[in-house]
């Protein structure tokens, strides 16, 4: 019949038959070419399209009611000038059932059909002919010939969007960063082609851009230290797709504190973060997924290890009778005392503490306010433990 003669090679034909079927030449004088036992490209869409019109012309597909929908329908009004009403009936809900399928003559096992069907969808996807709305409008009808179901259809045209998917957004992230109107007209296009759902289509874009934004991420932070500034622009791409770094993006709680330690750390240094910055330090905070505790954690570790640091430049300064350098590195520990109010659990030996106070306290204080000056020595006053 018509299916096997589509679906079959001749070898295959003869070993059915018991006949001969010799060479079946096409147009072109070429021999079928093996793909799937469905001969040449250039025949295979004609031969699938001959099929579905002689299924469909002989009212084969069979439509069986499934079910009832409600519809609001428009009554004219029943008088002149009478106002339109609008009702709601029910309408029959009808389902395509395909009594004579390939699967059901045996003709081919479920591996085959399921390549017809792909390499159908693909043929239909890609040409540019006229005849690509016909080819569109049939991949149903062609799948129920074959005898696959819904769902089958549905994995496979998911399984071509996802390839097409992949491409077509890695490649505009790459120029544009992000997906804009056109990419998702298009891609909305695509999903109608390869017959895929809206929610799985926005299941498949989602999945590319985490991979995407995934490789990226390791791309910045495994190529060593990355700027505050670099750290900032991925952080915020990320939000603005709405993806979470931990659940989405893939990265460890170990590496969002990293990040959010590497984007704070130069601004705190510089003095540009200080304890007024409390919102701006919480928007990183939050939009790394970090809890307020471990953002507080973060920062108290860092301001400890910080100063720490500085007070031995302090000390090792006044030894080697640098007194302006010391001080200088007395303002910056006042700074991170700031953060911590002064606690910041320095052990300092009592003469060091006291000529220590003593330099930054008789220190140039012009140009400062004097209430300014005064939190400014109580909290250097507390950080070094010298006597009130």
């Amino acid at each position: 019949n018509e299916m096997e003669r589509l679906v079959l090679t001749n070898d295959q034909l003869a070993q059915k038959r018991g006949d001969d079927y010799g060479e079946d030449y096409f147009k072109s004088g070429q021999k079928p070419s093996g793909k799937l036992g469905l001969g040449t490209d250039g025949n295979i869409m004609s031969d699938i399209m001959n099929l579905i019109d002689f299924y469909v012309e002989n009212d084969i597909v069979e439509k069986e009611v499934v079910g009832t929908k409600k519809v609001e329908k428009k009554v004219p009004a029943e008088e002149e000038g009478g106002e339109e009403k609008t009702i709601t009936v029910e309408e029959p809900v009808y389902e395509s059932t395909y009594p004579i399928t390939a699967k059901g003559l045996q003709c081919i096992d479920d591996k085959v059909a399921e390549l017809c069907y792909r390499q159908f969808v693909v043929s239909s996807f890609t040409d540019q002919s006229p005849n690509a709305a016909r080819y569109e409008a049939s991949k149903a009808t062609f799948g129920g010939i074959l005898g696959l179901t819904a769902e089958q259809m549905e994995e496979i045209g998911s399984s071509i969007g996802g390839m097409v998917y992949d491409n077509y957004i890695t490649q505009s992230m790459s120029t544009k960063g992000a997906l804009d109107q056109q990419d998702m007209m298009f891609l909305a296009n695509i999903q109608g082609k390869l017959g895929i759902s809206a929610e799985k289509g926005e299941e498949m874009m989602l999945d590319t851009q985490k991979k995407i934004i995934s490789e990226e991420a390791s791309a910045l932070l495994d190529s060593g230290a990355p700027t505050p500034e670099q750290i900032k622009a991925f952080r915020e791409k990320c939000n603005s797709m709405g993806l979470d770094l931990e659940t989405d993006v893939g990265l460890s709680k170990s590496r969002l504190v990293s990040m959010f330690s590497m984007e704070i750390t130069p601004g705190i240094d510089s003095g540009e973060i200080t304890i007024e910055s409390a919102e701006e330090l919480q928007e990183i905070q939050e939009s790394l997924g970090l809890s307020e505790e471990e953002g507080e954690e973060v920062i108290s570790t860092l301001i400890q290890e910080r100063a720490n640091g500085v007070l031995a430049d302090v000390i090792g300064c006044m030894l080697r009778g640098m007194d302006a350098v010391a001080v200088e590195s007395m303002e910056t520990l006042v700074q991170y005392a700031a953060f911590v109010d002064g606690d910041l659990g320095f052990e300092v030996e009592e003469a060091n503490a006291n000529k220590a106070y003593n330099m930054f306290e008789n220190k140039d204080w012009s140009g400062v306010d004097e209430e300014e000056a005064e939190r400014q020595k109580a909290l250097l006053k507390k950080a070094l433990g010298v006597a009130i």
